[in-house]
């Protein structure tokens, strides 16, 4: 028995084991829940209705060991909640994630990302100039999710209608935050939607829908429907939910430590600042796996055909790994963060991630600054899910004159 940072006394080993990633209530202490699991019980073993029965995977090595071995855990099958629909690259082992990952990796470079940088810039100010004149903001709704919504639409989707964007974004989150089967019927039916409109009329230019209909895919046979379903589900739960996050968790932080926007400010933060922001962020929160055989996990026995759940924000803030992990460090550089994912599932989309984060903060930080919470600090609530996203930010600011 212990208390939190919140003062409440709390019983971690008959606590921890009860952890729901999508309880709200288990936001409010799940950092402190995994710090003691890291120390006294790295794997925990538990079943929360939401997921069935699942061990929580805290450690950073771990976690790391199970992503870098795909033969003993596999991703087949194994999102972090029971979905009735394929998930593509996501839960595909080797050798059709190779081929996913061969497809795919070409419109999802640094290089293809930054040719619609200039749409980037004026979405982004498009979006600012409707709330400049305020003085502040709610940076999650009135930016992040418009901003990240249509660079998906004219990147990835070429879509110009934006309602069926923002149909598609209230979609994403109610998969991430409340999984059921209507919501991921939902989002079939979605992603058949933009499939059928590409296997009728092959988009010309390149891009993702145009790689799935028209590219090779295994032993050179095109991709199957549920196959490419798969992706383009994927595509949307990776591209509205995470980079949305992101974007509205830096700035929360830099309205609780000002001194960071300095920071954010020099253009070289874009090398190893962002990362860091991400380790602690952590928009991904978790991944699943599932073991191939019986094995052991932090010394922790596990059996075949047991469904792993691998805590990414818990393992990046493993204090073995990282020095004061629930604080930014930037000198010297951390390396090696799980912000991104690690093995051969590393983020498919981080590229193009880093380029809309980084074109996100410098248009911001063009026109405002001084960053302050529009509310005290503890009305700032994260939601439950797949990612870490707060529910809100509002924030107060000053124009740069």
């Amino acid at each position: 028995m212990s208390a939190g940072g919140d003062g409440v006394e709390r019983d971690w080993a008959s606590l921890v084991p009860t952890f729901d990633m999508f309880d709200p209530e288990h936001e409010d202490w799940k950092y402190e829940g995994f710090a003691w699991a890291r120390e006294h019980c790295p794997v925990i073993h538990g079943s929360p209705p939401s997921t069935g029965p699942r061990s929580i995977v805290t450690r950073y090595a771990d976690v790391r060991q199970i992503l870098e071995d795909p033969e003993t855990f596999s991703s087949a099958g194994s999102p972090p909640v029971p979905a009735p629909i394929r998930l593509g690259a996501l839960d595909a082992d080797p050798p059709e994630h190779t081929a996913f990952r061969r497809l795919l990796n070409p419109v999802f470079t640094r290089q293809f990302a930054l040719q619609f940088e200039p749409d980037m810039r004026a979405y982004a100010r498009e979006l600012i100039d409707a709330w400049v004149d305020r003085g502040e903001v709610e940076m999650l709704g009135e930016f992040a999710s418009p901003y990240v919504a249509r660079i998906l639409a004219r990147m990835v989707f070429d879509e110009t209608d934006m309602a069926k964007m923002e149909r598609a974004k209230q979609v994403v989150i109610r998969v991430a935050e409340r999984p059921d089967d209507e919501g991921f019927f939902d989002l079939a039916v979605l992603s058949a939607e933009y499939l059928a409109a590409a296997i009728d009329n092959p988009p010309e230019r390149e891009g993702m829908l145009r790689q799935l209909v028209t590219g090779e895919f295994l032993d050179g046979k095109p991709m199957t429907e549920d196959q490419a379903m798969g992706a383009i589900a994927s595509t949307f739960l990776g591209g509205l939910d995470t980079s949305r996050s992101a974007i509205a968790a830096i700035c929360l932080l830099i309205a609780q430590q000002p001194e960071l926007e300095a920071r954010v400010r020099d253009p070289r933060w874009i090398r190893n600042d962002m990362d860091e922001f991400i380790r602690l962020i952590s928009p991904v929160a978790s991944l699943g796996r599932i073991a191939t055989r019986d094995t052991e996990v932090g010394g922790c026995p596990v059996k075949q055909g047991e469904h792993l759940l691998l805590r990414f924000d818990s393992a990046n803030r493993d204090e073995t790994k990282f020095p004061n992990a629930d604080q930014l460090q930037f000198e010297p550089p951390r390396t090696g963060t799980a912000g991104f994912g690690l093995g051969i599932h590393r983020c498919i989309g981080m590229h193009l991630a880093r380029v809309q984060i980084a074109v996100a903060m410098e248009e911001i930080f063009a026109r405002v600054t001084n960053f302050k919470l529009a509310v005290a600090p503890e009305e700032i609530s994260w939601a439950p899910g797949i990612a870490n996203c707060p529910h809100a930010v509002p924030l107060r600011f000053d124009r740069v004159l």
